[in-house]
């Protein structure tokens, strides 16, 4: 994937992040009901974690956007390797997550190198699955990973996509628009 570039939807602005982002971060994530369904984020989650955070994303340019509404900053989102995300609470139940995991799960299969995607969420996480496999992603088995908000491990659910599963999903969708 390029450098990170903006990426806009139909209600959204996904943007690089930047140092100023820290304080909304933190409000963000900083809520249990948000951080505990996240492996590596700690609770609670202050200003040096965001800034962390931010200067680890800067160092690196194509780790992850800020998902921005009309009041700024709502979340954050990345795909490298593995699609992950957060939103924050008060912006749940708007389709927001799906809006920004389609444009970035589309913008990392832009890259023609890519070839596969993978996300996963923790077991109980119902939210998560439902935009997940609505994405089209594909469960491909479970494993136990560390949640540092929750202090324990969890079972974690594996989905991944292919370059080939992509081009199937994009036809799928262009057809569907066509006959509407």
């Amino acid at each position: 994937m390029r450098d990170i570039a903006y990426l806009t939807t139909a209600r959204l602005v996904l943007r690089p992040l930047y140092h100023d982002d820290a304080e909304a971060i933190v409000a963000g994530v900083g809520n249990y009901d948000v951080a505990k369904w996240l492996a590596v984020v700690p609770f609670p989650y202050d200003h040096g974690d965001a800034e962390a955070f931010l200067t680890s994303s800067a160092a690196e340019p194509r780790r992850a956007w800020a998902i921005c509404d009309a009041d700024g900053l709502c979340g954050v989102i990345s795909a490298q390797d593995e699609l992950g995300y957060w939103l924050a609470r008060p912006v749940w139940g708007r389709g927001y997550g799906r809006e920004a995991a389609e444009a970035a799960r589309d913008a990392a299969f832009a890259d023609p190198t890519r070839k596969q995607l993978s996300v996963s969420h923790m077991v109980g996480n119902h939210r998560s699955e439902r935009l997940i496999r609505s994405l089209g992603f594909r469960p491909v088995g479970t494993t136990r990973r560390r949640f540092r908000a929750l202090g324990q491990d969890a079972d974690t659910a594996l989905y991944e996509m292919t370059r080939a599963d992509w081009r199937r999903l994009r036809r799928t969708e262009q057809q569907g628009r066509a006959t509407t």
